[in-house]
């Protein structure tokens, strides 16, 4: 039951700041550094890479839109 609520805990921490804190959680509850590490890689892969934030300007200056060659949009 332990490792049920590390490894919720872990599921659940969105911000590098809380994933320290629940692999210290997670520790505590007696979890190895192994299996915790094992989790966050399968986590990790399961949830695929996380798209980075495109701002409306990133596509004005992007040249294979065209923006910068003067194709029409």
């Amino acid at each position: 039951m332990p490792h049920e609520i590390a490894k919720l805990l872990l599921e659940h921490a969105g911000t590098a700041i809380e994933r320290a804190d629940a692999i210290k959680s997670a520790i505590y509850l007696g979890m190895s550094l192994q299996e915790i590490e094992e989790y966050l890689d399968w986590l990790d892969a399961v949830r695929g890479p996380v798209p980075q934030k495109r701002s409306e300007d990133d596509d004005k200056q992007d040249p294979r839109l065209g923006s910068d060659i003067g194709l029409p949009k």
